[in-house]
C-alpha cells in the first residue's frame, strides 16, 4: 500500500466521484458587499507522486477562524470532515467512529495538504484579498498577481502557490483554480457558492460525539490507510 504524506492524499485515492447530483452548470449566488460566511460544493483534482485522485468537497467557512470541510463519497457519503474552531480543529471518521483533535494548523495541514488557514482559504475563494487584509497591500506573507481590473489571478506564500484558471461571469470570485504546494498539486472547480446564508453557523463548532474515539495522528492515518 503507498503511504501518502497528507490525510487527503490517503483518503483521495479511495473515493469515487460523487453521482451527479447538484447542477451541472455553476452556480454563484449573490455576492454581498461584506462577506462574512461562504458556503458551497466543489470538485477537487489532486495529483502526487504520479497519480490522479478526485474527491468531491461541501465546506462552510465563517473567516477568521471557525469552518468545516466534509469530504465525499458515493452517493453523497461522508467519508470525513475537518472542524474548525480557532485554535483547534477535528478531524472526524463516521464510519469508524473515530476522531483526531489537534491545533488548528496541524489538522488543516493534514486534512487539506496545504497550509492555509480558514481566514486565507476564505480569500481564496471569495477573491476578496483587500476586504480582509486590514491594509491597502497584500496580507503578510502573500505575493499577489491582478489583471487589469484589479481580480487577483494568481499568488503564492511559503511555497503555495495558486493561478485562477477561470472566473464565474462577470465577477471577481474564483470559478477555477490550479494549485501545488510541497504535498502535490491540485485543481478546485466551484459548483455552487453562496454567502452569508441565514443558519448557516449552526453546521460549525467542534461536537465530538461521546461514541467516538479519540486517536493520534498516527493512529488516524493507519485507520485511514485500511480504509483504502
Amino acid at each position: 500500500m503507498k503511504r501518502y504524506a497528507s490525510l487527503m492524499a490517503l483518503l483521495a485515492a479511495a473515493v469515487l466521484l460523487v453521482p451527479s447530483c447538484r447542477p451541472r452548470t455553476p452556480v454563484l449566488g449573490p455576492v454581498p458587499e461584506r462577506i462574512v460566511e461562504i458556503e458551497g460544493f466543489a470538485s477537487l483534482r489532486y495529483e502526487r507522486g504520479g497519480a490522479s485522485n478526485r474527491v468531491r468537497l461541501a465546506f462552510i467557512l465563517a473567516p477568521p477562524g471557525r469552518g468545516r470541510l466534509d469530504v465525499l463519497g458515493p452517493i453523497g457519503r461522508l467519508i470525513f470532515n475537518v472542524v474548525v474552531e480557532e485554535p483547534e480543529a477535528v478531524l472526524l471518521v463516521p464510519s469508524k467512529k473515530a476522531c483526531w483533535q489537534a491545533s488548528r494548523e496541524e489538522v488543516l495541514a493534514a486534512g487539506l495538504g496545504f497550509p492555509l488557514d480558514i481566514a486565507e482559504i476564505g480569500r481564496l475563494l471569495s477573491g476578496r484579498w483587500k476586504e480582509t487584509s486590514g491594509s491597502p497591500g497584500d496580507p503578510a506573507g502573500w505575493t499577489l498577481e491582478r489583471d487589469a481590473s484589479g481580480r487577483v489571478r494568481g499568488g503564492g506564500r511559503e511555497g503555495f502557490v495558486f493561478r485562477v484558471e477561470e472566473f464565474f461571469p462577470a465577477a471577481e470570485i474564483p470559478r477555477r483554480f490550479s494549485f501545488s504546494g510541497s504535498d502535490g498539486s491540485g485543481m478546485l472547480s466551484i459548483l455552487s457558492l453562496a454567502f452569508n446564508r441565514a443558519g448557516a453557523e449552526a453546521a460549525l463548532g467542534i461536537a465530538i460525539p461521546s461514541s467516538y474515539s479519540r486517536l493520534s495522528r498516527a493512529e488516524m492515518e493507519r485507520l485511514l490507510r485500511d480504509e483504502d
